[in-house]
């Protein structure tokens, strides 16, 4: 079993990582609550069950995280009312308050777990370990939801592509812009509210990450999803490239 005496190297190392699980438990918490919203804007009683069936997906997610956080001995800090997580959440709700079923769709399912499952990929080869191993296997899981939405996306954009995109801009700088600033080089928008201490992004190089590389391969995961959906690539990187740095 491992422990925090034979799992770290250093304190740096414990302090990082106890960080990483809690961004993580705290954005599973965010999606479970997402998906549980969002199931009241389905009529379709089969999609709607679905979206309960995600919801508790993202809450095992949380209790997986949680489970191997206390085996480690984590210093755990979940706060859903943190800058950057009560902010997505508040865009999420000013959707779901009108049954906009697609923006809800877009902004879980495409914007969250691109950089969920770009992050935890991250992460997870990162550590090469039983955290590790968790990372990724919930990245894969993460996976399936978004080739789910994907499938669903195309087929609204091909009913419609000149208002859908009009409804995709919109959506993509009303969250993108706030999952930019969390995962800028500097906290754009002050503390997260998550991390125990100074911001994480500073100590992730004790683990062989940077936040640099983490935000460039979660952008261009989101990038090719949105290519997947068929969004023209000279909308989607205009889009990308005007988001905060």
């Amino acid at each position: 079993m491992e422990t925090t005496n034979n799992y770290f190297k250093s304190i740096e190392e414990f302090n990082v990582v106890s960080d990483v699980f809690s961004q993580a438990i705290t954005g599973e918490l965010i999606g479970m609550s997402n998906f549980a919203s969002l199931s009241g804007t389905i009529e379709d009683p089969h999609e709607k069950m679905e979206a309960v069936e995600h919801a508790d997906s993202e809450r095992q997610h949380a209790e997986a995280y949680l489970a191997h956080a206390k085996k480690m001995e984590l210093n755990i800090n979940i706060n859903l009312n943190g800058e950057y997580w009560r902010r997505v959440r508040e865009v999420f709700l000013s959707y779901s308050n009108k049954n906009d079923f697609i923006a809800c769709l877009i902004i879980q399912e495409v914007m969250l777990e691109s950089f969920a499952v770009s992050m935890y990929t991250d992460v997870g080869n990162a550590l090469k370990n039983s955290a590790g191993k968790l990372f990724l296997s919930i990245a894969d899981e993460e996976k399936d939801h978004m080739e789910h939405s994907i499938e669903f996306l195309r087929e609204e954009l091909k009913q419609n592509e000149a208002d859908f995109l009009i409804r995709f801009e919109k959506i993509h700088f009303d969250c993108m812009t706030i999952l930019s600033e969390f995962s800028a080089k500097t906290d754009l928008n002050g503390h997260c509210g998550v991390c125990n201490g100074d911001c994480m992004k500073n100590a992730l190089h004790h683990i062989g990450l940077d936040v640099v590389s983490m935000r460039g391969n979660a952008l261009s995961l989101y990038a090719k999803t949105l290519d997947s959906i068929g969004i023209p690539g000279e909308k989607s990187i205009q889009w990308i490239a005007n988001l905060p740095a």
